[in-house]
């Protein structure tokens, strides 16, 4: 019975439903079901993939609570200049 849920990102209907994920069987990326029920553009939509690496890029910067304030502190300076 189809699910209605395809792939955002090739567009494929050969997916798998999982608990709280479809994985795609032709590009093979997982996506999030709360995000492709969400109002997000399917070209915005991060494969769970995706957001894994952002979150490796900065798995530096959450190495401890001192080095990850530093960080939420310069990110929110950037965004409160960006702002002037």
């Amino acid at each position: 019975m189809p699910s209605g849920y395809y792939c955002p990102r090739c567009k494929s209907n050969k997916i798998l439903i999982q608990n709280d994920y479809i994985e795609c069987l032709e590009c093979n990326f997982r996506f999030s079901i709360e995000d492709l029920e969400s109002d997000i553009e399917d070209e915005n939509i991060l494969a769970e993939e995706e957001k894994s690496a952002v979150l490796d890029a900065f798995k530096d910067e959450f190495k401890d609570e001192e080095s990850m304030r530093k960080f939420v502190n310069s990110l929110s300076k950037d965004l409160l200049d960006e702002d002037d």
